[in-house]
């Protein structure tokens, strides 16, 4: 949340990163100098419509990082706190007269927050330089959803806690297919074993939440966010080649996705089947990894440029004649390795050739003959917009084609159905407080359609609204458009789910799995524990 700092608050400046892209005569600072302060962009910025304050609008943003490029402010903690507490929803990109790309500016400020970060000496969790009070008052939203009167202030850019999480999150989990699902193994087994029941029952999470660590009153949203993941404990790799039912029309290549694919395999296996039934042939390469969305969101922009110019190597020999992505957050990223490589000789021309290949899976099948051999399904539903599907890639109405192709579907109106669920990426565990007020605003206006179903293309926006339905005890469905898709091509008798015959030496591998990452999570809870009781 923004903050809204007394006058005499003395704020301890730190210098700007040498080479980073919020200086003069740079390409963002060109990107920068586009936006003629006019305002269209503030009653579309959920922060600011929450918040009030000018400096959490899109134009007070810019002015801040314009005033950073001009040598007249300082990257300071304040600063950085103005530039997380945006979404990165780009509503503002929809409704600016002059186009200004917003995206790709939050991203620039962030990535020259990270570089003054490495550039900065390691800080006391108390910290001391960059040193803010501990509480200061700020806005207060609106009556219909308020804010609290007080948060704590940030103490530093970047504590060693905060430092630590982010390499292990972008450096060790998300660049590597192995260990992110030997993560969410665990959490399998958390849920599946009945350790996550007891910790509820027992009162054990509430308990360590409010111990007084770095974590303090931050880890049951993250807990209750994850629903109950379904498939296998370690899936198998999606099939490198999956052939067309019938005549082959396309070749298209599948990125499979990090959360999409340890989460929502379901969605995953549906999209393979649904592109196959519509003359595809799908090439899902087992070399692929992380597209990098979530750093070049985050600021840690170089290690999404090598994560690109991986997965550029990994699909160029396949000739696809499309690369089809079900994630709308992973898509906005993908389709933007252009720009992200403008300045890499070697993969410059490269990335533009890759990013107009990407296609989000609802804006392809929108643009082909469509096969309409469906049976009929019975559902009410409401369509979300994923802010980086409606904003990010200008695709609105393909999903709501393809909806209203299904035999049986009612599709109703929701209101303000492009306004951000408070989603955003990770937005949802660095940010609790707005995201929650934003997801409480989009559950109001879920529960006036009268809809029993929810579809939209992001998996952070299908955790996000299933945790608001669940806390409000609604009987509520939250679904992608492809598996609806799906679910009438399977009434229609055009093709079955396979079933999955699970041997004894699979079970036993389960098994000795399950045992050993309940071992491991079990020893990294205690070691984290003695380390705070140091």
């Amino acid at each position: 949340m923004s903050l809204e700092y007394p006058q005499s608050t003395t704020i301890h400046q730190i210098p700007s990163a040498n080479g980073g892209p919020l200086h003069r005569h740079t390409h963002t600072y060109d990107l920068i100098r586009q936006c003629i302060h006019c305002g269209f962009c503030l009653p579309t910025c959920p922060t600011y419509a929450v918040l009030g304050v000018e400096m959490d609008s899109p134009r007070g943003r810019i002015y801040q990082m314009q005033a950073v490029a001009d040598g007249r402010m300082e990257v300071s903690a304040e600063f950085v706190d103005h530039m997380y507490c945006c979404l990165g929803c780009r509503a503002c990109e929809t409704a600016c007269p002059s186009g200004v790309q917003f995206g790709k500016l939050i991203e620039a400020a962030r990535e020259h927050i990270q570089l003054v970060v490495a550039q900065s000496p390691h800080l006391g969790e108390a910290g001391q330089l960059g040193q803010l009070p501990t509480d200061v008052p700020v806005a207060r939203g609106g009556e219909q959803y308020p804010l609290h009167t007080h948060i704590p202030a940030p103490a530093t850019l970047e504590t060693p806690t905060e430092r630590l999480l982010r390499r292990f999150f972008f450096d060790f989990m998300l660049p590597s297919r192995l260990i992110t699902s030997l993560i969410f193994a665990g959490l399998k087994l958390y849920q599946r074993s009945g350790l996550q029941a007891l910790v509820h029952r027992t009162g054990l999470l509430n308990l360590v939440d409010s111990l007084p660590t770095p974590f303090q009153g931050k880890l049951k949203t993250p807990e209750m966010l994850m629903p109950d993941v379904g498939g296998d404990l370690l899936p198998r790799p999606l099939p490198e080649v999956t052939p067309a039912q019938g005549q082959t029309r396309y070749r298209v290549g599948f990125i499979s996705g990090c959360i999409m694919d340890q989460v929502f395999r379901a969605i995953n296996e549906a999209s393979i089947r649904v592109l196959a039934a519509n003359g595809c042939e799908i090439i899902t390469p087992p070399q692929q990894q992380c597209c990098g969305a979530l750093h070049t969101h985050a600021g840690e922009t170089e290690r999404g440029r090598e994560l690109a110019r991986h997965n550029i190597d990994v699909f160029e020999p396949y000739d696809c004649d499309a690369i089809i992505i079900n994630s709308a957050g992973c898509g906005s990223n993908l389709k933007e390795y252009g720009h992200l490589l403008r300045d890499d000789l070697l993969y410059a021309e490269r990335a533009r050739n890759f990013s107009a290949k990407v296609k989000d899976i609802s804006e392809f099948l929108a643009g082909i003959e469509l096969n309409h051999n469906m049976g009929e399904i019975q559902h009410t539903v409401a369509y979300h917009d994923a802010c980086h599907l409606i904003h990010g890639q200008k695709v609105k109405q393909q999903p709501r084609q393809l909806l209203q192709a299904i035999p049986g579907v009612k599709l109703v109106n929701l209101k303000e159905a492009d306004w951000c669920c408070g989603s955003a990426g990770i937005y949802n565990i660095t940010n609790q407080e707005m995201s929650n007020t934003l997801l409480q605003r989009k559950m109001d206006n879920i529960a006036a359609t009268g809809a029993t179903m929810i579809a939209t293309g992001n998996p952070g926006c299908m955790m996000q609204i299933a945790l608001g339905a669940r806390e409000r005890g609604m009987s509520l469905d939250v679904v992608h458009p492809i598996q609806l898709l799906d679910e009438a091509y399977r009434a229609s008798g055009l093709y079955a789910v396979p079933t999955r015959d699970i041997t004894v030496e699979e079970k036993r591998r389960r098994r000795n799995v399950l045992v050993g990452a309940g071992i491991g999570v079990m020893v990294g809870f205690v070691l984290l524990c003695r380390r705070y009781r140091r």
